[in-house]
């Protein structure tokens, strides 16, 4: 399992999605997304998700809190990261075809939104201090 990492963006009181475009992933085809991918060789959870975001939408972030570890055999595969935008001016990836900015109550209404339920759990305890 490669391990991973997604980025919860909050600005304003609304979470930045994007919208899934590429072939990687057909069942996610036209979901709605939270920026995250995959770490490369020697690189930090943290130094990957500040360059996702970079990747996925020309956002500058700081990394605000840690949101949620997700290990297997006591090892951490995937970590969920707050952020910060230090600039709005969003440009999505080839692999997105569009972004918005959303409120909590806009995302509980929202479709298709990848792995929903578990999503929301997420924006949840990114709201905790």
């Amino acid at each position: 399992m490669s391990k991973q990492v997604k980025i919860i963006i909050k600005y304003n009181g609304k979470y930045l999605l994007i919208k899934r475009k590429d072939k990687e992933k057909k069942e996610h085809i036209g979901n709605w997304e939270c920026a995250g991918g995959k770490l490369e060789n020697g690189e930090s959870f943290e130094d990957a998700a500040i360059r996702e975001v970079k990747e996925e939408t020309n956002l500058d972030v700081s990394l605000i809190k840690t949101v949620k570890k997700i290990e297997k055999d006591n090892e951490i595969q995937a970590m969920v990261f707050l952020a910060k935008p230090k600039n709005t001016d969003v440009k999505v990836s080839k692999e997105h075809s569009n972004f918005g900015w959303f409120s909590y109550e806009e995302l509980k209404n929202l479709e298709p939104i990848t792995y929903k339920k578990f999503f929301l759990e997420l924006i949840d305890l990114s709201q905790k201090s």
